[in-house]
């Protein structure tokens, strides 16, 4: 079976209220060696991206989670032949690398999407304008 290359669009306002709220947070849940500030990415029913802050933001199941576009609930399963795989995850992007700066450089200059490029054996991200 082929595994396909993805890319998936994040909202970046979104994304950034993410960013800014695991910077801000008192303290951080742990993903994987990750116990500093970070965005989550996972994928369960559909794929989508959290902060690893906490407390949490409000939001249904008491987490906002930002999700990809065209990747909500229902579609999880339809994600096994990409390179983002069958199997559920949750992997940290940490934000100490400079993520949130450029986030918030981005949306000022008025980029609407946060793009995961995800390849079958690693990803990287980028932004896009609308």
């Amino acid at each position: 079976m082929t595994v396909t290359s993805i890319s998936l669009r994040f909202a970046l306002s979104d994304v950034l209220a993410l960013a800014e709220h695991a910077a801000a947070a008192p303290w951080h849940q742990k993903y994987g060696n990750c116990e500093r500030p970070a965005l989550v990415w996972a994928k369960d029913d559909g794929t989508y991206l959290m902060s690893n802050g906490r407390p949490h933001l409000p939001g249904k199941d008491h987490r906002r989670v930002v999700r990809a576009q065209g990747w909500g609930p229902g579609t999880g399963h339809e994600l096994r032949h990409t390179a983002v795989g069958g199997d559920d995850f949750a992997q940290a992007i940490p934000l100490a690398s400079g993520l949130l700066e450029q986030l918030s450089r981005h949306n000022a200059q008025g980029d609407a999407w946060f793009v995961l490029k995800v390849e079958p054996d690693c990803f990287g991200f980028g932004f896009l304008q609308a």
